[in-house]
């Protein structure tokens, strides 16, 4: 077992000086290295400014990401990271920016859990752990509507932990990848940027090409759509629920729609692991119902599920795996034993409850 708690001990030992000036403790749960300036560096300046004591916790370094074989910079100049290098390369620049928004690094802690597979067990344990030893203490995180499942575990976590009786805590919930939406989800607020100038100092950390400084401007050139609309956008968007709104979501079902080349779905997502689907094939006139197992994986933004059914214009069982990506997208392939073997390309969407 990964020796977390007694690092956090340790650093809220240091800590304890600064929260008893502090007027609020806050915080902040990041799945990866850059989440933080993308989504919520506005509201990371106000805290600092107000007086609180911020407490950031990173549960990857982010190496995960398939861009650290072919950085490219403005020269030109292309170079290739190892797993550790890119990840170390991460945090440097993580950590810049959240020295322009004003943040010490001492108030910063990475863990090194698996980029793409967070285990829920342990992100659970530690925000139990602060939720305990600051009552009362504003949580921030991810928001569950980000398509990467980091960002989802969080989030449930999050959400499930403020939904106790027994804890007293404050949670938010951030948009990171809401810049990639057509619309606005509903029940998300936007909130005004107020430290414009200071917020485009920390995104300009996550452009900056230095390599002789171990410095790849890698947030810019992994995700430049969200970089780019971070700096445009006048607002941050956060989901803010109380407490009785917390608990009525989570248990929540979700349900949503299909469309492939092979067939028209249904489905009913339940919880974070399993769903119940039903579809009507084209080919063969006849409907279908399966149940899916979502599997862990450390692939970002790409999930892994498999799917057991029955068809009923064979009237046989079936087996089903799937790659769904970036949660609209997904690649399947269906066995109706012995009958017939199928694939198909298509588009998913829920729809989400308020």
């Amino acid at each position: 077992m990964r020796p977390i708690l007694p690092c956090i001990a340790v650093l809220l030992f240091l800590m304890l000086p600064w929260t008893a000036l502090a007027r609020e403790t806050v915080i902040w749960y990041l799945p990866h290295p850059d989440d933080e300036t993308i989504g919520m560096a506005d509201s990371i300046v106000q805290s600092v400014q107000a007086g609180n004591t911020n407490y950031f916790i990173y549960f990857s370094h982010g190496a995960g990401s398939l861009a650290r074989h072919d950085l490219q910079g403005p020269d030109g100049r292309r170079i290739a990271l190892t797993r550790e290098e890119f990840g170390a390369a991460r945090m440097r620049e993580t950590l810049a920016a959240l020295q322009a928004l004003g943040v010490d690094p001492s108030q910063v802690l990475f863990l090194d859990y698996p980029d793409g597979s967070i285990p829920p067990e342990a992100v659970q344990r530690i925000m139990r752990l602060f939720a305990e030893l600051y009552p009362g203490s504003i949580h921030r995180t991810v928001s569950v509507l980000d398509p990467h499942e980091d960002h989802q575990t969080l989030a449930r976590a999050l959400r499930e932990l403020a939904s106790e009786d027994k804890i007293d805590i404050h949670p938010e919930f951030f948009h990171v990848y809401i810049h990639r939406r057509r619309d606005l989800p509903a029940g998300v607020e936007k909130r005004p940027i107020q430290h414009r100038e200071v917020k485009e100092r920390a995104l300009a950390e996550l452009s900056l090409w230095d390599p002789e400084q171990g410095r790849y401007g890698i947030a810019a050139r992994s995700t430049p759509d969200l970089v780019e609309a971070a700096a445009r956008s006048p607002y941050e968007y956060v989901d803010a629920m109380s407490k009785e709104g917390i608990a009525s979501r989570s248990r929540e079902c979700i349900p949503g729609v299909s469309m492939s080349n092979r067939d028209l779905g249904i489905f009913l997502r339940l919880e974070e692991k399993f769903s119940l689907d039903a579809f009507f094939e084209y080919a063969t006139q006849a409907l279908g119902v399966e149940i899916n197992w979502r599997l862990r994986d450390e692939i970002p933004l790409v999930q892994l599920v498999l799917g057991v059914g029955y068809h009923f214009g064979y009237n046989k069982p079936y087996l089903s795996s799937k790659v769904e990506i970036a949660q609209n997208y997904f690649l399947r392939v269906r066995h109706v034993f012995p009958a017939d073997t199928s694939v198909a390309i298509g588009l998913s969407t829920r729809f989400w409850s308020r």
